[in-house]
């Protein structure tokens, strides 16, 4: 089942993007919201049998990067839960979403760690 996302406002949501570019649906941010209707009708209201005809937008850029659980902020490195794999941005004694509790292992604070990005 194809995910369609159609943005209006000024923010992208990473979020949507991936899930339209995993199920191979559509994610658009319009220019112009004068043309709006005619996106929705001719984009978004369209079986899949007829998309098949039509030049699609194609998605460009997809940022891959996952949002932590605790401040839904989009991170580069992060803590997983081992049991549910929620990822979190610093480290927790327990996942708040599973209840698991974690062992603290010697290792560095991903703060810390000197920005790797180029």
């Amino acid at each position: 089942v194809p995910i369609d996302t159609c943005i209006v406002g000024t923010q992208d949501s990473a979020f949507l993007q991936q899930a339209s570019y995993i199920t191979g649906g559509v994610y658009m941010k319009p220019q112009e919201l004068s043309g709006l209707f005619q996106y929705l009708a001719a984009v978004f209201a369209t079986d899949l049998h007829s998309r098949t005809f039509l030049r699609l937008p194609k998605t460009l850029g997809v940022d891959f990067r996952a949002s932590c659980f605790c401040h839904k902020k989009t991170i580069d490195m992060g803590y997983v839960c081992s049991v549910c794999l929620s990822i979190f941005c610093k480290y927790h004694k327990k996942c708040s979403t599973c209840g698991s509790e974690f062992s603290r292992v010697s290792m560095p604070d991903l703060n810390s760690l000197p920005d790797q990005r180029q």
